[in-house]
């Protein structure tokens, strides 16, 4: 099962198919976008065992070399809504599917930036850190169940934990 509603918070179990749902997108992209650029299959669906709303972030790193303009719009293109730089600038957010249905977010970042690597960092350390996943598991049931039907309060409300884990 993959998608959404907006919106809403629902958790399901990890689901092997997430990773060929993210390799089917990453061609995707690689071929729509015709130009060498670093894709990475981060957030909860990217790490064994851990439960997740069942939609694939997809991190693309941005470089110089890229024009980022000509992204946006063979994004656009192919079926991403531009969802803004929720507040980061120089980042953008892009998803994919109907309101009632989102599948994909994807992250494009600065390649060199401290979100980029922060992405990757928390993904590889949930992957590592069994103890950890699991009390991460632990705030996101307990928050899916405050914040159903309100994503973003969810998201802030996951953002102290994922700070705090930096700053040690």
């Amino acid at each position: 099962m993959l998608g959404l509603n907006r919106g809403t918070v629902k958790l399901v179990p990890y689901q092997k198919q997430w990773q060929d749902e993210f390799n089917k997108e990453k061609n995707h992209l690689l071929q729509i976008l015709n130009i060498e650029i670093d894709i990475e299959h981060v957030g909860s669906t990217a790490v064994e065992d851990l439960i997740s709303k069942p939609i694939i972030d997809i991190l693309l790193g941005l470089t110089k070399k890229i024009n980022a303009e000509s992204v946006y719009n063979k994004l656009l293109e192919h079926g991403y809504e531009d969802r803004g730089d929720k507040g980061i600038s120089g980042d953008r957010l892009f998803a994919k599917g109907s309101e009632e249905c989102r599948t994909h977010y994807l992250h494009f970042v600065g390649k060199d930036s401290e979100r980029w690597k922060n992405y990757l960092l928390f993904r590889d350390y949930l992957c590592k850190n069994k103890s950890t996943r699991d009390e991460y598991v632990k705030l996101k049931q307990e928050l899916a169940k405050k914040f159903a039907n309100n994503r973003e309060a969810y998201t802030i409300a996951k953002s102290e934990f994922i700070e705090k884990l930096f700053k040690n």
